[in-house]
């Protein structure tokens, strides 16, 4: 009686059983096992492995020295990994389904490998792409990361990456050797690099700025005509975003970099010293020889911040000339002024709109809110004095 509804007999070769049953319901029942065991111990190998795996890598993440692993745990390589147990038990269980001689179920066996085996290629991809991140948030610790940023060469690995994940996504669909799709992809260089265009110019422009250290995040960049003055916040493979003074976002392709004007501010940022260029105009009609009256007033006055002895070198001075010598005092003793670089006060060629004098010094503030403060309190003394030595700044009548 139940060797008419279920009977298991020997294969040919003696090592596989096949299982034949002449009833519908214990066909069913047969089926519905079958399915069931194979999730149920993909379910179950899942969990077991994501537990242990996880418990493993905690542990060896305590050392100190394991910081990238504690990188790659942050980022959940790990956990993207165990995915690949269950699709594997599921990827070698397919080849059950298609011994099965019941409708439809013996052809879900190749559909079934496919997509297990294509899934197994998405896991491996994901945990790929996590692990990147993780290079990433480890290499952003070490000091020198800002001078050498390498999310552009990640950026390239990604992309390298989603080619050879779509090779095989593509390869195990249409049963096809990977080699046999690569030949076709040699006909299509020519389109890839018109689609990458941007990709394969900013891979070189991140190569060459690197290289020569050209910019680093944190750097202050001046790029005319693209409306970009401002810090780099963040450098990418195809774009560098530059945060403006008003809090705007500039983002500009790498390549502008090598093909434009950029003026970067880090040389003057790490020299400590901040150059003020500053042009007084002063109005011809009011520069005279200095007179007894002009010199008793500034040995007189009390307006002077620094001590101010009149030149007697024998030579007749202008109120011009006695203006510059005490700048140039003014200037020697200011608390912000660097001692060590130059200060310069000098006339350059008159226009019609009169004579510029022109201050060219530094400070020891690189900040601009506090070099901003401190240039504008020199030069309210500075026009303060002016009258002082009968003097015009020229303006327009």
């Amino acid at each position: 009686m139940f060797n008419d509804m279920f009977r298991v007999v020997n294969g040919p070769d003696g090592r596989h059983f096949y299982v034949h049953t002449d009833s519908m319901p214990v066909a069913v029942l047969l089926i519905a096992a079958l399915f069931l065991a194979i999730l149920l111990s993909s379910a179950l190998c899942y969990y077991i492995t994501r537990f242990i795996l996880l418990k493993i890598v905690a542990h060896l993440a305590r050392g100190e020295r394991r910081k990238w692993l504690r990188a790659a745990e942050r980022r959940k390589v790990f956990h993207r990994l165990a995915p690949l147990v269950p699709a594997g038990i599921i990827y070698i269980s397919a080849p059950l389904l298609t011994g099965v001689s019941f409708p439809v179920i013996s052809a879900l066996g190749r559909p079934v490998e496919t997509l297990a085996a294509c899934f197994m290629v998405v896991t491996i991809l994901r945990a790929a792409f996590a692990f990147l991140g993780s290079i990433e948030d480890r290499y952003s610790h070490f000091p020198f990361a800002s001078q050498r940023p390498i999310k552009s060469f990640l950026q390239i690995a990604a992309i390298f990456l989603y080619v050879l994940a779509l090779i095989a996504a593509v390869s195990l669909l249409l049963h096809r050797s990977p080699a046999n799709f690569l030949t076709g992809v040699s006909a299509m260089t020519a389109l890839l690099i018109i689609i990458f265009r941007d990709s394969l110019l900013g891979f070189v422009a991140s190569i060459q700025l690197a290289a020569y250290d050209m910019l680093r995040v944190g750097d202050w960049i001046e790029v005319p005509g693209f409306v970009a003055d401002g810090t780099v916040i963040d450098i990418a493979l195809n774009t560098i975003k530059v945060q403006n003074f008003d809090n705007s976002i500039v983002m500009l392709p790498s390549y502008v970099l090598l093909t434009n004007s950029v003026k970067n501010w880090r040389g003057m940022e790490e020299s400590g010293g901040r150059r003020v260029k500053h042009a007084i105009h002063l109005d011809i009609e009011s520069i005279r020889f200095c007179d007894d009256e002009l010199l008793a007033n500034l040995k007189e006055s009390v307006a002077f911040q620094v001590p101010f002895a009149v030149p007697d070198d024998g030579h007749r001075l202008t109120n011009l000339g006695m203006f510059r010598v005490y700048l140039m005092e003014y200037f020697r003793q200011y608390p912000a002024i660097r001692k060590d670089m130059p200060l310069v006060v000098r006339q350059l060629q008159s226009t019609n709109q009169g004579l510029p004098l022109e201050v060219f010094l530094f400070v020891n503030e690189t900040n601009w809110e506090s070099y901003e403060q401190i240039q504008s309190d020199m030069f309210d003394h500075v026009y303060g004095i002016l009258p002082l030595f009968n003097l015009r700044v020229w303006q327009m009548r």
